[in-house]
């Protein structure tokens, strides 16, 4: 085999390299926008979903089973940060153990779908108030 083979040969094999690290950035550039799609996604479902939500129905006598008593309730409802301007009524603990109900299971799916170790250790507490 002569020099100029060989040189054509080396050629043809640098351009091959050259295309398959092309094709190879290709590849990943659309992995990459994919994988992006799939995380964003995975948030979206929640959002839309609690557009579309029900709240859970929550009664004084499934409090009652859970909890106990009107006053075990308000301790677990505080133990939950859920927080009262004044002594709530059994409609106001029904309220709002079904919308911390909603939450918990919008967060945790969301953790779950999104998983951190450096997440770990941490508590969030949610402030909401009704705008009028």
């Amino acid at each position: 085999m002569g020099k100029k083979r060989i040189a054509q040969l080396l050629e043809q094999l640098q351009t091959n390299h050259d295309a398959d690290l092309q094709t190879s950035a290709a590849i990943f550039t659309t992995a990459q926008v994919a994988v992006n799609q799939l995380k964003q996604q995975a948030v979206v479902p929640a959002v839309d979903m609690a557009d579309n939500l029900m709240l859970p129905s929550v009664s004084k006598e499934s409090l009652k089973q859970r909890y106990g008593s009107f006053n075990q309730c308000r301790n677990v409802a505080k133990q939950k940060g859920i927080r009262f301007r004044k002594t709530p009524s059994w409609e106001q603990l029904e309220v709002a153990f079904a919308y911390f109900d909603v939450l918990e299971a919008l967060v945790q799916g969301y953790v779950r779908l999104n998983p951190n170790p450096l997440f770990d250790g941490v508590a969030i507490e949610f402030m909401f108030e009704r705008e009028n």
